[in-house]
């Protein structure tokens, strides 16, 4: 089965948050809640690597402890963060070397992770889920079940 990486964005900080918690607990949202709930039961792929994108921290992996904050994803932010987490996201795809990405993002997350120029997208098919359809949890559900 060839590998293949998910990047989901932040949501708003859940209530209760305290201290250092893991990047994919610390938020809300329902692709965050699908993929923890898959992982909670087990369900999720071994060959998905999956990380948040952040707009305190950049991309980071989904079990990286994070203390909460309060920031708001923006243009600016978005053009001044691009290039810490071209690098990370880089080395992921590296490590991983997928087959596939998938970036469920509103689109300001996604200027802050790539642009369509740069040498890793060009080597990487690039799924985009507009997380806000509808059927965006549906979509990354159905993803997240095909098998390579």
């Amino acid at each position: 089965m060839a590998p293949r990486v998910l990047v989901i964005a932040e949501g708003d900080v859940r209530d209760g948050a305290e201290g250092e918690t893991a990047a994919i607990d610390l938020f809300d949202g329902p692709l965050l809640s699908l993929a923890r709930d898959m992982r909670a039961r087990g369900d999720w792929p071994e060959d998905v690597a999956l990380y948040v994108v952040t707009s305190q921290f950049g991309m980071v992996p989904a079990d990286k402890p994070l203390k909460p904050y309060r920031r708001t994803m923006t243009a600016d932010l978005a053009a001044d963060v691009i290039y810490d987490n071209f690098g990370r996201l880089a080395a992921a795809l590296a490590k991983a070397q997928p087959a596939e990405l998938m970036l469920a993002a509103p689109d300001l997350y996604r200027r802050a992770l790539i642009r369509k120029d740069t040498p890793y997208v060009q080597s990487v098919p690039v799924v985009y889920l507009d997380v806000a359809a509808a059927d965006a949890t549906d979509r990354l559900s159905a993803w997240l079940r095909r098998t390579g």
